[in-house]
């Protein structure tokens, strides 16, 4: 298992972590790569790359979840965050073939922070094609 470490420097950046993922992909046989993020605030999915797509991501999310409302969530400053990461999700998984990812061309790996700035950290694990064995 690998992490990468990501701080990012504002309230909700859509951070590209692609390159980073790339780099430990270099290293693993076929099969898929799984990343994790735990913090409930945060979330990862994959992006197109255009320009605009993180603010328009963003945008939609927050139509359906206001920032305040009738929350039961004993934390109310950030049950947004809590909401949305929901719906994003806190996972992704990529195939990897000969080491590189298998993302489209215009397709980015990215972190949506929901309550930033903070420290995150993504597991990342290199798992490999059933009967292939570790390079």
């Amino acid at each position: 298992m690998s992490v990468i470490s990501v701080r990012s420097k504002a309230h909700e950046p859509v951070i590209d972590i692609s390159d980073d993922v790339a780099a430990l992909a270099a290293s693993m046989s076929d099969g898929a790569c799984t990343l994790f993020v735990r913090p409930t605030t945060c979330a990862l999915t994959v992006l197109t790359s255009e320009e605009g797509i993180a603010e328009d991501l963003l945008n939609v999310l927050h139509g359906p979840v206001p920032q305040t409302a009738a929350y039961v969530h004993d934390s109310a400053d950030h049950v947004r965050a809590h909401v949305l990461s929901a719906l994003v999700g806190p996972s992704v998984s990529v195939p990897v073939r000969d080491g590189r990812l298998g993302l489209g061309q215009f397709q980015r790996i990215v972190l949506v922070e929901l309550e930033g700035p903070r420290q995150r950290t993504i597991e990342v694990d290199p798992a490999r094609a059933p009967g292939r064995s570790a390079d």
